[in-house]
């Protein structure tokens, strides 16, 4: 049995591979494509967390995947350049592999597993997933006029998952990541529905609002977990500064 868990992290990476293939190089619509490709990956998934559907930790390790995945489509549908698209899909498809692997080894193998590990790969889908989802909803805005509010919404259920995954993830107390998570919600919502109205492109206000919501994640951990210091803050805020620094020079305004 622990043969076919064992087999997860290269199934879900076929079943990926196969999905963007179809999409670059077949006539199916990739709308079923997307929901195939999503329903199959999460099925493996949910089989290898033995369908604990009552944990918080089944619905973020199938959920934290599940999103990258799903959100890697916003940015792979707008790309014009096959390589770049081909690109994408090999990153997406390795990281998942990566992800999976690890979820194999703290589930069904601990003494293999090493620590932090998760905690880390959760926090890099989930700043990417941002990332990714905000390209897109950028993009819907943009061209097919979105309405701001909408998009918000689902802006505002999304962060709140991510950010109560990730205090989770970094053992915070459930009680005491629920406040977190509801301000970082509102307060990141806020910022992406700002950042729609900058003169710049949807990849440069995807940055922006990727790094806030790195720079949130990051204070919060810190802050729940009573490890807040003057030198994080310090590093945190320097990294933040450097960055935006880097997005705006490198801007397209328009």
């Amino acid at each position: 049995m622990i043969l076919l868990y064992r087999l997860t992290s290269f199934a879900v990476s076929l079943v990926v591979a196969l999905g963007f293939a179809l999409m670059l190089f077949s006539s199916i619509h990739p709308y079923l494509l997307v929901i195939l490709t999503g329903a199959l990956v999460a099925l493996l998934l949910a089989r290898l967390l033995e369908w604990h559907v009552r944990t918080f930790q089944f619905w973020h390790l199938l959920g934290t995947p599940l999103l990258f995945l799903l959100s890697s489509f916003g940015p792979f549908f707008l790309l014009e350049s096959l390589i770049s698209k081909a690109t994408l899909a090999v990153c997406v498809v390795v990281i998942l592999f990566l992800f999976v692997e690890h979820v194999f080894s703290f589930t069904h193998l601990p003494v293999a597993y090493q620590p932090f590990t998760l905690e880390y790969l959760s926090g890099l889908l989930h700043i990417l997933s941002v990332f990714f989802l905000s390209v897109l909803g950028f993009g819907l805005s943009l061209f097919l006029q979105t309405p701001l509010w909408i998009l918000s919404l689902i802006f505002f259920l999304i962060l709140f998952f991510i950010v109560y995954g990730t205090l989770w993830v970094g053992k915070v107390d459930s009680h005491r990541a629920r406040p977190y998570a509801l301000v970082g919600a509102v307060l990141l919502s806020e910022l992406f529905a700002a950042l729609s109205f900058l003169p710049t492109g949807f990849y440069s206000n995807a940055a922006f609002l990727a790094l806030g919501v790195y720079v949130f994640l990051g204070l919060s951990r810190a802050h729940a977990l009573h490890k807040l210091s003057k030198e994080v803050l310090r590093r945190y805020l320097i990294v933040f500064v450097v960055l935006t620094l880097v997005i705006t020079l490198t801007s397209q305004w328009i």
